[in-house]
């Protein structure tokens, strides 16, 4: 947690490069909101430099830096709904449709996305070694495939099983370190 008060810290100071630590920490984030709203192109990415403009202007009111995950994913689903409401009327006069109320659906993906960017942050502690092997097994493809894995990273092929359970461990302790942290303080 000392981590992220300090990087806060030193972006609400305007020190540059925290505020290119931020941009990178949070970009993942911001895009996943953005599109589970369904926008995307140039609007996508007004609302994505909008949502950091934002945070450059309020961080230093953001007093626990734990809430800045949250903060980060209100502050962007709001800039979402203001764009679509706006987009709304300019292309209709008429009385919106009955529609069901969105938020429960909405709420589910925040918290979903709230519950990646955790995994992210601490994927971002394990050893290099561990963040490409998860990397390469999680998020760049369909399905694990331990050839291609091990032909990717070098490594011999029995293991890349190992290595993975090992790795995912280690993954498993840093989320429960960052939650108990978070209880704590």
């Amino acid at each position: 947690m000392a981590q992220h008060e300090e990087l806060l810290a030193r972006a609400a100071a305007g020190e540059e490069s925290a505020w290119r630590d931020l941009v990178a920490r949070y970009q993942a984030l911001v895009h996943s909101v953005i599109h589970a709203h369904r926008i995307h192109g140039a609007d996508g990415e007004d609302l994505f430099q909008e949502t950091f403009l934002r945070l450059h202007r309020h961080a230093h009111r953001i007093q626990d830096p734990r809430a800045l995950t949250r903060w980060i994913m209100v502050t962007t689903r709001h800039l979402c709904l203001d764009h679509l409401s706006r987009r709304w009327r300019e292309t209709t006069e008429a009385h919106p449709p009955d529609l069901p109320d969105p938020r429960p659906d909405l709420e589910v993906a925040l918290e979903r996305l709230e519950r990646a960017q955790e995994v992210r942050e601490a994927l971002a502690t394990l050893s290099a070694r561990c963040q490409a092997l998860l990397q390469a097994l999680y998020y760049e493809q369909e399905e694990p495939d331990y050839r291609r894995v091990a032909e990717q990273l070098g490594m011999p092929l029995g293991s890349v099983g190992p290595t993975r359970g090992r790795c995912l461990e280690r993954l498993l302790e840093a989320l429960d370190s960052r939650r108990r942290k978070g209880r704590t303080s």
